[in-house]
């Protein structure tokens, strides 16, 4: 590569030229370790050599939806269906009342929307569980990088 100067590669990413130290270039690990700071999808860039041209840094593109955060954010608003019970219940109650006779007809609405909320919950605590898990990534690169 005839793009160094004083022991530096020419390197380029998303347009931008940055002269990166002979040592780190030639290491692909290395330079995507120096470039991740600026973007941490760049942890598992593609890195391309050509003979006679400048070494580019490529971003793979991610998946969307791919950390929690982008999954409830896509997510749709919804309400745990027992709670969504538990308001009919309360409002036909007020409404018209409950006796054993109507309450053994809601009987198997109310047992399947148990079975839905608890596995609402659970899916809903799974997901907290990987947001606390989660490392913080940053989502902008700062101008002029």
């Amino acid at each position: 590569m005839n793009n160094s100067t004083n022991n530096k590669l020419l390197v380029i990413y998303e347009g931008q030229q940055h002269w990166i130290p002979e040592a780190i270039a030639q290491n692909d690990q290395l330079l995507r370790d120096a470039f991740t700071p600026l973007c941490a999808e760049l942890a598992n860039a593609e890195i391309e050599r050509k003979a006679g041209q400048p070494i580019q840094i490529i971003k793979k593109p991610g998946k969307k939806g791919s950390s929690p955060l982008e999954y409830l954010i896509t997510a749709p608003e919804e309400i745990n269906p027992a709670l969504a019970m538990c308001c009919q219940l309360r409002q036909r109650q007020i409404c018209t009342g409950i006796d054993w006779q109507n309450a053994e007809q809601l009987s198997a609405e109310i047992e399947e929307a148990i079975a839905s909320g608890t596995a609402f919950s659970e899916l809903l605590n799974q997901t907290l569980k990987s947001l606390k898990s989660s490392s913080p990534t940053s989502s902008l690169i700062p101008e002029g990088f």
